[in-house]
C-alpha cells in the first residue's frame, strides 16, 4: 500500500530551527511520523540513498557501483540499531528496518560477483592478504574463490528509482500502525543545498526549508557543543556561516510550488500569521488539537542575545549583516 498523502520533509543547516517546524506539524492530528520524531537522513547522508544513485548512475564506474552498494549495506548495518531519545530507547528505523534494506539491495542488483579491485586489494589488512596468500599456495584457491569484496552492477535507473520508493514505502509502513488520513513528516531527509534531490523518490513530496539568525544559530552550537559545526570559533563561524549559504542552489521554477522557505524567528513572533501560510502551501485544514508548545520555542528565539557577549554579537552581526534575522 502506498501513502496517498504528500510527504513533508522540513530541512535546515544545522542550529537553525527546523525542528521546531517539524514538531509543530507532528503535533497536529494529521501528521505522523515513521521515525519516533527523530531526523531521517537515509537519503541525503554520504552513505545515503542519494549517494548510491548518483554512483549507479551519474558517476557510475565498476569501481563506483560496488562501492556504493558495500557502503550503504554497511552504513544502514548500523542505522538499524539506532535508537531514540525521546521514545524510551525505541529502535528509530524499526526491527524490519534492515532485512528490508537487505531485500532492497537484491532488487536494485543486476550483477554480482567476487572481485578484488586495487583500490580494495591494497586496503586490505595483513592478515587476510597473509590468509589468501597461503590459501592459494597450498589449498589452491582461485583468484575468485575469496568473499572479500563483491563487484555489482545495478538495475536501471527506472527500476532503481521505482524500486527506492517502494523500499521507502515499506520501512514507513513497518513503523506506522496507523495511517490513515495522515501526512508523512520526515526531518532533515534531503539536502539543503539541493533540496530537489528528494523529488524522484516520491510521488507526492513538499519541502520545507528553515533559516534562522546568524547569531542564534552559533548560540545554539556554542551552548551545545555541536559536534559538526564550529561554534568553539566565532571567527570560524562566520567563515562557515557564510561559504554554506553561498552554496545555497537556486530553486528552480519547476520545484517552487512545492517548496516554503520559513524564517524560524517569523514562525515564532508571528505564529498565527506563519500557520495560515503552512497550513495553504500544505493544503492543511486547521487543526485545534495541535499539541505544540509554543511557549517553549519562544524561550529559544533571543537567548543569543541575551547570553552571547556584546563582542560576539556586534561581530557576527558586522559580518553576516547580510543574513539577520532579528
Amino acid at each position: 500500500m502506498t501513502y496517498k498523502n504528500p510527504t513533508v520533509i522540513v530541512t535546515s543547516v544545522g542550529n537553525s530551527g527546523g525542528g521546531a517546524i517539524h514538531d509543530y506539524l507532528l503535533s497536529r492530528s494529521d501528521f505522523a511520523s515513521p521515525f519516533l520524531g527523530e531526523e531521517f537522513r537515509l537519503i541525503s547522508d554520504p552513505y545515503g540513498i542519494e549517494n548510491l544513485y548518483l554512483n549507479l548512475y551519474k558517476n557510475f564506474s565498476l569501481n563506483n557501483s560496488s562501492e556504493a552498494f558495500l557502503k550503504f549495506r554497511q552504513y544502514c548495518y548500523f542505522l538499524k540499531s539506532l535508537k531514540s531519545s525521546k521514545n524510551e530507547n525505541r529502535l528509530i528505523y524499526g526491527k524490519k528496518f534492515y532485512n528490508l534494506t537487505l531485500d532492497y539491495l537484491r532488487n536494485i542488483e543486476y550483477l554480482t560477483y567476487n572481485g578484488m579491485p586495487q583500490f580494495r586489494s591494497i586496503s586490505l589488512d595483513y592478515n587476510k592478504k597473509i590468509s589468501f596468500k597461503l590459501k592459494k599456495k597450498f589449498f589452491g584457491i582461485k583468484n575468485h574463490q575469496h568473499n572479500f569484496y563483491k563487484m555489482t552492477l545495478p538495475v536501471e535507473e527506472k527500476i532503481f528509482i521505482e524500486e527506492t520508493r517502494k523500499y521507502l514505502n515499506k520501512i514507513f509502513k513497518s513503523n506506522i500502525t496507523y495511517f490513515k488520513n495522515k501526512n508523512i513528516i520526515l526531518d532533515q531527509s534531503t539536502n539543503y543545498w539541493r533540496p530537489e534531490i528528494s523529488f524522484k523518490y516520491f510521488k507526492k513530496i513538499k519541502i520545507i526549508m528553515v533559516t534562522r539568525d546568524p547569531r542564534s544559530v552559533f548560540y545554539s552550537m556554542k551552548f551545545r557543543q555541536s559536534y559538526a559545526y564550529p561554534g568553539y570559533d566565532i571567527k570560524k563561524f562566520v567563515i562557515w556561516y557564510k561559504e554554506i549559504m553561498k552554496r545555497k542552489s537556486y530553486i528552480k521554477k519547476n520545484y517552487k510550488s512545492f517548496i516554503l522557505e520559513v524564517k524560524f524567528e517569523n514562525f515564532i513572533n508571528k505564529f498565527n500569521t506563519e500557520i495560515k501560510k503552512l497550513e495553504k502551501f500544505l493544503s492543511l485544514k486547521e487543526d485545534s488539537k495541535r499539541l505544540f508548545n509554543l511557549e517553549f520555542s519562544k524561550k529559544n528565539v533571543y537567548k543569543a542575545r541575551n547570553n552571547l557577549s556584546t563582542k560576539e554579537l556586534n561581530f557576527i552581526k558586522k559580518k553576516l549583516k547580510n543574513y539577520l534575522q532579528w
